[in-house]
């Protein structure tokens, strides 16, 4: 079973993407750059103070991740609705839509008309047990039930055509990074640790 965040307060954490690019220079002029490994997401989560009740599910937390075998299911907690949607969390045109078809950067999506996806939303794609987000770079409104859209990563082979594109509540398949959980032996201790993307 997926591990979930457990249920107490976070400070504001946002997804940040880790680029694995190299460059090469001649003097200081820049020659070339290569991705040598796709990019991914990182996000370095911190409590809110915690009292002894909320100490206990961060602490089983920790354990149930096992020190980074557990995959987590991680839900942005301060970025969980598209900007032209914010306030209306209920509205209809939230409702999940379809993967339609995708090229690269490139992802055409099936979902209720009105539907404004922005450029900096994120949103997620599931297929069995692959949970994946992406940021929109280029959105729009849908309209006649589709909308053609530019991520900021390539929908990876295991997102296959027919996934489940969520737009309220994104999900990322993530594990805790070994190590970096942190919480201090104090009243009211704010805890720290690091999730980075997997597949599965």
């Amino acid at each position: 079973m997926p591990v979930l965040l457990p249920a107490v307060g976070f400070q504001p954490a946002y997804p940040k993407v880790v680029d694995s690019v190299s460059a090469s220079r001649a003097g200081n002029r820049l020659v070339a750059t290569v991705e040598y490994a796709d990019p991914f997401w990182q996000i370095d989560m911190r409590t809110l103070p915690l009292d002894a009740a909320e100490r206990l599910l961060v602490e089983a937390f920790r354990d149930d991740c096992r020190g980074g075998l557990n995959t987590v299911v991680y839900s942005p907690v301060h970025q969980c609705l598209p900007k032209a949607h914010w306030g209306e969390p209920d509205a209809a045109v939230l409702a999940n839509g379809t993967l339609s078809a995708k090229s690269g950067f490139g992802a055409t999506i099936a979902a209720t008309s009105g539907l404004t996806l922005s450029r900096g939303d994120l949103i997620s794609m599931t297929t069995g047990d692959y949970n994946w987000m992406a940021r929109i770079i280029a959105g729009g409104t849908v309209s006649g039930g589709s909308l053609a859209v530019t991520l900021n990563m390539a929908v990876p082979s295991y997102i296959e055509t027919g996934a489940t594109v969520r737009f309220k509540e994104p999900r990322m398949n993530a594990r805790m990074l070994p190590g970096s959980f942190n919480m201090p032996d104090e009243f009211f201790p704010v805890a720290s640790f690091a999730l980075v993307e997997v597949p599965k």
